[in-house]
């Protein structure tokens, strides 16, 4: 079975420029959101109170520097969980699926269990320039909020993606909505959260705001 550290030095390299992301998470209301709107010169995206599974909304500036030019102390981690293919997850109670955003359409490097594509797949070469890769069903993102998490208005991308044990243990078809079940994930050897070069700008707004925004829709294979 692979080693935590061993997810952790192969991942570090691959990861640098690997992921493009923008905004944030979806539900735990009566509806759930997946996808990103488009409202002006922004998009948002939903997400997770990572303290409660609540969901929120995330706004970010289509201009906005990336990476941030904020300093360490004005930012906070944005935990961005990737599952595979084999989940058993409705796809469609996902923040994001390859089809809804425009960011993570694939896992950044070639894992064997989630599924390893060669480096001259149409789908590595659109979507990870041109390096190999692994399909996903999609992904969620946490985040904390006052008074029980850390916000700031520039965050710093932490991946997580599941070990071989979680496809064992069938962990993968776990939604994971709070930062505690991340931990436990991670503590039992069925997670990794690796950290990223990615830190970007957003701001929390309403789920009408959300509302108001047009669907985008990504032409994944």
């Amino acid at each position: 079975m692979k080693t935590i550290s061993g997810y952790i030095l192969f991942r570090a390299a691959l990861l640098m420029g690997a992921i493009a992301i923008s905004g944030v998470p979806a539900t735990f209301a009566q509806t759930v959101d997946s996808g990103q709107n488009a409202l002006g010169k922004s998009t948002i995206e939903p997400a997770y109170d990572d303290a409660n599974g609540s969901v929120i909304y995330l706004l970010t500036p289509d201009k906005a520097p990336l990476p941030s030019n904020a300093n360490s102390a004005a930012t906070a981690p944005l935990y961005l969980v990737v599952y595979p293919l084999g989940s058993t997850i409705d796809a469609n109670t996902l923040n994001c699926t390859p089809t809804n955003c425009d960011h993570v359409n694939v896992l950044p490097f070639p894992d064997p269990d989630y599924g390893a594509l060669p480096g001259t797949s149409q789908v590595c070469t659109d979507f990870n320039g041109g390096s190999p890769c692994s399909l996903v069903k999609g992904h969620d993102h946490l985040v904390g909020i006052p008074p029980t998490g850390d916000f700031n208005v520039a965050w710093a991308v932490k991946l997580v993606f599941f070990t071989s044990a979680a496809f064992t243990d069938h962990a993968i078809n776990t939604h994971i909505t709070t930062a505690a079940q991340i931990w436990a994930l991670v503590h039992s050897g069925d997670a990794v959260v690796a950290d990223t070069p990615i830190l970007f700008n957003c701001s929390k707004v309403s789920e009408s705001t959300y509302d108001r925004g047009t669907p985008v829709v990504i032409n994944f294979p």
